[in-house]
């Protein structure tokens, strides 16, 4: 991400550096991303990959011994990287907003949720108690909740888990931010409920031109959700391009074994696979492609420099010196089938030939 930024650019991120241990270790080297106004992004990748603290930079809430080392952070255009911490107060709610994944943690277990939204209200807007109240239930309207009423006046032990997100969406969007950072917020939803949470931030999407950053580890959500994918291996980003481009055309090896992991596109298998190997710790210096211990078509190029992102084609990238070979795709595929263990045969076809084998 290069050059002047587009004029409905909500997020940007440029050659993004952080440091975790007082400067000891590098974790997040050079990622380059953007949101766009009524785009949803989506962060993919192993758990240590990045992705959080990302977000969590974007939201200027780094945890202590973390810190942005080079790079600038933007929103709406305006250079936020040394924001200060009344600033980010004023941004937050305002600007933009958050969903995690577990939301009880992030609400009163002794006041309603409604009372906790409504007090969001009367601080960021000022309304008065009454208007405060009103738009509360207007909100939980909006996010689906049935009996919007009767849920204000519920604590939070009273509402299911897809329930408690919908009211932690409610927060999120309560002051009409431009920006929804949402990480994980679908993890710990079983899938009826997860699917009803997409169906919500598509129409959000929609309704308010909301532009969303989705962090995900599930593949399968990333492809129904986002309109760009960007994946994270060890710090850096590795591929990034149109959600159908990755997912049907993967061109980095690390996409290629996590689309395989998944079951997704064209991966239809249903054998265990696992990736190879262990990701490198966290701020070790590594010469060349940080994949390539894990990787099965790896080269000697890999490993003697740097490898920077390769221009496959508009808006695509990829981090691989191999990333235009035609053979990729077939070695890596090649190499997972190696790994995969042969399953017995399933049902009545597996039983007769059981019996016939008797």
């Amino acid at each position: 991400m290069t050059g002047n930024p587009p004029p409905d650019e909500v997020l940007g991120i440029e050659d993004l550096h952080i440091t975790v241990h007082d400067g000891a270790a590098t974790a997040i080297r050079g990622v380059s991303l953007s949101v766009r106004t009524g785009e949803i992004v989506g962060l993919v990748g192993e758990s240590g990959s990045g992705k959080t603290l990302t977000c969590r930079a974007a939201l200027g809430v780094l945890p202590p011994g973390c810190v942005i080392s080079q790079g600038t952070i933007s929103f709406s255009r305006e250079d936020v990287t040394d924001l200060p911490r009344r600033g980010w107060e004023r941004l937050h709610g305002t600007g933009m907003g958050a969903v995690f994944q577990d939301p009880a943690s992030y609400l009163n277990p002794n006041l309603t949720v409604g009372g906790q939204l409504a007090e969001v209200l009367r601080v960021k807007q000022q309304l008065p108690r009454g208007q405060a109240h009103r738009r509360a239930v207007e909100l939980f309207t909006a996010v689906g909740l049935h009996d919007p009423e009767r849920v204000f006046h519920q604590i939070p032990a009273e509402l299911s888990g897809g329930m408690l997100q919908r009211v932690m969406i409610a927060i999120a969007i309560s002051c009409d931010p431009r920006l929804l950072i949402a990480d994980e917020a679908t993890t710990a939803l079983d899938v009826t409920i997860q699917a009803e949470i997409i169906e919500l931030l598509l129409d959000l999407r929609d309704q308010r031109g909301l532009a969303v950053l989705f962090v995900s580890h599930d593949l399968a959500v990333i492809r129904e959700l986002c309109d760009r994918v960007v994946v994270f291996y060890a710090g850096e980003v590795v591929e990034t391009g149109p959600v159908d481009q990755i997912i049907e055309r993967p061109s980095h090896p690390y996409t290629q074994a996590l689309l395989r992991v998944a079951s997704v596109g064209d991966y239809g298998r249903r054998e265990l696979q696992v990736i190879p190997g262990q990701p490198p710790r966290v701020g070790a210096e590594i010469a060349g492609c940080r994949f390539a211990e894990r990787c099965p078509a790896a080269i000697a190029a890999c490993q003697t420099g740097p490898v920077d992102l390769i221009r496959l084609a508009p808006g695509h990238q990829a981090r691989c010196v191999r990333a235009t070979d035609p053979e990729l795709a077939a070695i890596t595929a090649a190499a997972a089938a190696a790994r995969t263990p042969q399953t017995p045969q399933a049902g009545q076809a597996g039983l007769d030939a059981e019996m016939a084998a008797r």
